[in-house]
């Protein structure tokens, strides 16, 4: 097994060393405007969203996913790094972590006005792909805005749910609940 992934990883080396290449830090700029669309997405979603905790939401996602880039050491495209996580050189960085990472991090603040969900598409599959979205507090999530982290490296990727031709989500009740599980785990301890 050991020469296997040693091999993997030479024609990795070999014929995609030029594509494996480390993210380019964002300008604050490019941030900033990032942050505001975001932000004013949220807000639009419904008139009971709170203009405070949407901005803070959509700051701290973004640049939350941007910690998770350099946590994860991540390389791009994201298959490649799945290739380096799935092989071992990497520890994390798979989809559903950037997920679970992200959402672990926005429930530490008490949001009074906006409801998480964790979501999936082609669940069980080999192309199975998570992500988190948030939605105004009492409505579904496909009437909410999808946070996908891993989809551009760490930069977060949003979009309204029903306009993400890419992929066709579902909610995986089951995996928030047991993010939440761990997070509260971790507050009492």
């Amino acid at each position: 097994m050991h020469s296997f992934r040693i091999s993997i990883l030479l024609l990795l080396l070999i014929f995609g060393g030029c594509s494996l290449t480390p993210l380019p830090p964002s300008s604050p700029k490019i941030i900033t405007t990032k942050i505001e669309r975001l932000s004013d997405m949220i807000i639009d979603l419904n008139s009971t969203i709170d203009r405070y905790e949407a901005q803070e939401i959509a700051s701290r996602a973004v640049k939350y996913s941007k910690h998770l880039a350099q946590k994860y050491r991540v390389v791009s495209p994201p298959l490649w790094h799945n290739t380096l996580v799935n092989l071992g050189i990497r520890k994390r960085g798979l989809c559903y972590q950037w997920a679970e990472d992200l959402l672990s991090y926005l429930l530490a603040k008490k949001y009074q006005t906006i409801q998480f969900y964790t979501v999936g598409s082609s669940i069980g599959n080999y192309f199975e792909h998570n992500a988190l979205a948030i939605s105004a507090k009492g409505s579904s999530f496909e009437k909410g805005i999808l946070f996908d982290a891993w989809r551009n490296s760490g930069d977060l990727y949003f979009i309204e749910i029903y306009k993400d031709k890419r992929y066709k989500w579902k909610n995986r009740e089951e995996i928030y609940k047991k993010v939440l599980s761990r997070y509260h785990q971790k507050v009492v301890k």
